[in-house]
């Protein structure tokens, strides 16, 4: 595609590492279409101290740069529309990932640097190594200096059943206070 817009720019995630990255077009009604620049993190450190055969990505955070074009400044529909977008594609990728369950408990918005992010509270579970997990998912919407920006990820909470050497270390590993405030933090600070 040309002229493919960059993704946001993150503040350094310590621990983290980019495992996808991709350019598409979600939408597109007559001339006006969104492009969408796409980066996925997973958390590698928690990884490393939880034994397990199983593979699962079930600690990660995405950051898209969304362009509507012809370029339109958003307004009060056109950001109704992306979040309501959003909101629908990431239920559909917390699924693709393993997480199921997933209840919206709540939407807030959030003081950023040029405005307001709308954030999506969920609650879902997924399961790694039969260790089955309490988790939340957030998704930020920010429109951002003619486009928008959208964050989400997920990280689990709680250990809810499975009595192994996984479970225990999940449990040790687990900080969902971190967690939260990590997730928050690159929410405030992307661009």
């Amino acid at each position: 595609m040309a002229d493919v817009p960059p993704p946001p720019t993150l503040p350094p995630l310590e621990g983290w590492v980019r495992v996808d990255e991709s350019t598409d077009r979600p939408f597109e009604l007559g001339f006006i279409h969104v492009l969408a620049r796409t980066v996925i993190y997973e958390d590698a450190s928690i990884r490393e101290r939880v034994p397990a055969t199983a593979d699962g990505p079930w600690r990660f955070l995405f950051a898209t740069r969304l362009e509507v074009r012809p370029r339109t400044p958003p307004s009060k529909a056109l950001t109704r529309l992306v979040v309501n977008g959003a909101a629908s594609g990431f239920k559909d990728q917390l699924t693709e990932r393993g997480f199921s369950a997933i209840h919206e408990n709540w939407r807030r918005s959030l003081a950023v640097p040029d405005g307001e992010a709308e954030v999506i509270h969920y609650e879902t579970t997924v399961t790694f190594a039969g260790v089955r997990l309490a988790a939340d998912a957030y998704l930020a919407v920010t429109p951002h200096e003619g486009e928008y920006l959208l964050l989400g990820g997920a990280y689990p909470k709680e250990v809810l059943d499975g009595a192994s050497e996984t479970a225990d270390a999940l449990h040790d590993a687990l900080d969902p206070e971190r967690f939260r405030e990590e997730l928050f933090r690159v929410i405030r600070r992307m661009e």
